[in-house]
């Protein structure tokens, strides 16, 4: 099966569930999914100015900035404990928990990002960045999703995208 493109254009546009903003969604599953049921979701958006984010009970969450400066983000986990990090482009992607009340502090003005949110329990997901795809490697049981930056073109890979340039690849299993 070749690669599916997912062109940056159609990109479908969502309210964040606390109101304060809008990301893009890329790829999900169940296609159309909100919050409360999506399995897993590959979005991007622009946060222009300090704010919560939305609690989004039993997903797990990859936050890596890939334009701008970067952002602190200050989370409280569900016993209570806070921890602060530090996540701009040089630094990968940050895991946390959805459920845990979470502030973004920009640190010199708006910052883009890529979001990959997978359900506890059914699927796990990585992000790497990627020069080119010759050496994909996507076991059984994975959804392999390359994205090339700035651009935000996407494909659901079952083999290397046509012209890939530089960018970010989530597996999803």
């Amino acid at each position: 099966m070749p690669a599916i493109h997912l062109p940056a254009a159609g990109h479908r546009a969502v309210p964040w569930k606390n109101g304060l903003g809008t990301s893009y969604t890329i790829a999900d599953f169940p296609r159309g999914a909100g919050f409360d049921t999506v399995d897993w979701q590959v979005s991007a958006t622009r946060i222009g100015a300090d704010c919560p984010f939305s609690d989004l009970p039993g997903l797990d969450r990859l936050f890596t900035v890939i334009g701008g400066a970067g952002a602190e983000l200050t989370s409280v986990d569900e016993h209570g404990k806070a921890s602060v990090r530090r996540v701009d482009p040089a630094s990968g992607a940050f895991a946390f928990r959805g459920d845990w009340r979470t502030a973004c502090r920009l640190l010199d003005g708006p910052v883009q990002v890529f979001n990959v949110m997978t359900r506890r329990g059914r699927y796990a997901a990585r992000v790497e960045p990627v020069s080119g795809l010759q050496a994909l490697r996507r076991g059984a049981g994975e959804t392999a999703i390359a994205v090339e930056l700035p651009s935000l073109e996407a494909w659901i890979l079952d083999g290397p995208p046509p012209a890939f340039g530089r960018g970010l690849l989530v597996i999803i299993r």
